[in-house]
């Protein structure tokens, strides 16, 4: 397995949706975000995340992306899990045409692509990532990482607040 580090900090494919940074960073979740805290450092952490982003999408009637954001938000918890100690945090935002999804860990360790040899167990996570987002990257901080995956979203509205 050949590891190397991506070659660009903060975007590593496309360009991130422009208020996706003042978004994560000060807590401008409108039009709508989601948010989920202290997930742990267990494989159940990952199921809880899971499960979590389908629900989430689903009530923003975004069910056509809750597979791929599914699968997306699986690699980003297990890698915090695995490589930084814990994930703190996972934040859905969507807005307009993007949904993303992000995941916070403390450590100051940038996400590492791997080529994975042919018959290797692991090492598959970022390119997966990198298929099924539209941009995807990460940015350090002086409390750690967010790592982000942004989707192309059809319109939808929230089912929760069209149904009030």
């Amino acid at each position: 397995m050949t590891a190397h580090l991506a070659r660009r900090q903060s975007v590593v494919r496309g360009e991130a949706p422009w208020w996706l940074l003042p978004a994560m960073e000060d807590n401008l979740w409108e039009p709508v975000g989601a948010e989920l805290v202290g997930l742990g450092r267990t494989s159940a952490s990952v199921k809880i995340a899971r499960d979590f982003t389908v629900e989430t999408l689903t009530n923003w009637g975004l069910d056509e992306l809750a597979c791929d954001a599914r699968l997306v938000v699986s690699e980003l918890v297990t890698n915090a899990v695995r490589h930084a100690g814990e994930p703190t945090r996972l934040r859905l935002l969507h807005r307009a045409s993007h949904v993303v999804c992000a995941v916070f860990d403390p450590k100051q360790q940038t996400p590492v692509v791997t080529d994975a040899g042919y018959f290797a167990e692991s090492g598959r996570g970022l390119w997966l990532v990198e298929s099924l987002s539209c941009s995807w990257g990460w940015r350090l901080d002086g409390q750690g990482k967010l790592v982000w995956a942004a989707f192309t979203a059809p319109f939808a509205l929230d089912q929760s607040r069209t149904s009030a």
